[in-house]
C-alpha cells in the first residue's frame, strides 16, 4: 500500500515538472526570448535546455519506472490494467520517444551547429525542438486529462 501510494506520489510530481516545465518554456519564456538580440537567445537557450534535460531525464525515469512498476505491482500486468491506464502508458512512451529524438538527434544538432557559430543551423534546430517540445505537451496535457478522467470518462466511451 505504501509503495503504491509512494509511486504514485512521485509519479505525479514527474509529469508536474516535465509537462509544466514544457508549458512554461514554450508559453511563457520564448516570448521573452524573442526579445533578446540573436546571440544572446541562442546561448539562452542553450542554458534554458540544458538544465531543464537533467529534470526531463530524471522526470522520464522515474515516470517509465513508477508506470511499469504500478502497472505490475498494483494491477497484475497489462492485461489485467484498466483500459485509460494503458492508454496513459501509451502517451508516457510516445512522449519520452520523443524526448530522446529530441535531445539525440537535434539537441545534440543545435549543440553542435552552436558551436560552429551557423546561426541558421541553430535557428533551424530550435525550430524543430519546438515543434517536437510542442507535441510533447499537449501528448503531456492528454495524460493529466487521462489521469483526472480516465476512470470515468473512458467507460464513457467505451459503451
Amino acid at each position: 500500500m505504501l509503495i503504491n501510494a509512494l509511486a504514485i506520489i512521485l509519479h505525479l510530481i514527474a509529469i508536474n515538472i516535465w509537462v509544466g516545465g514544457m508549458f512554461f518554456i514554450i508559453v511563457v519564456l520564448g516570448k521573452v526570448v524573442s526579445t533578446l538580440e540573436i546571440p544572446e537567445q541562442h546561448t539562452f537557450w542553450l542554458h534554458i535546455l540544458e538544465r531543464f534535460f537533467i529534470w526531463v531525464w530524471l522526470a522520464v525515469i522515474v515516470l517509465l519506472g513508477s508506470g511499469i512498476g504500478m502497472i505490475f505491482y498494483r494491477y497484475g500486468g497489462p492485461t489485467a490494467s484498466p483500459v485509460y491506464v494503458l492508454v496513459m502508458a501509451s502517451f508516457g512512451i510516445t512522449m519520452a520517444t520523443i524526448f530522446f529524438i529530441i535531445y539525440f538527434l537535434f539537441y545534440r544538432r543545435f549543440q553542435r551547429e552552436l558551436r560552429v557559430g551557423n546561426k541558421e543551423g541553430v535557428r533551424q534546430q530550435l525550430r524543430i525542438i519546438r515543434r517536437l517540445s510542442i507535441v510533447n505537451m499537449v501528448l503531456g496535457l492528454c495524460v493529466v486529462i487521462v489521469i483526472g478522467g480516465g476512470p470515468f470518462l473512458l467507460p464513457l466511451m467505451l459503451h
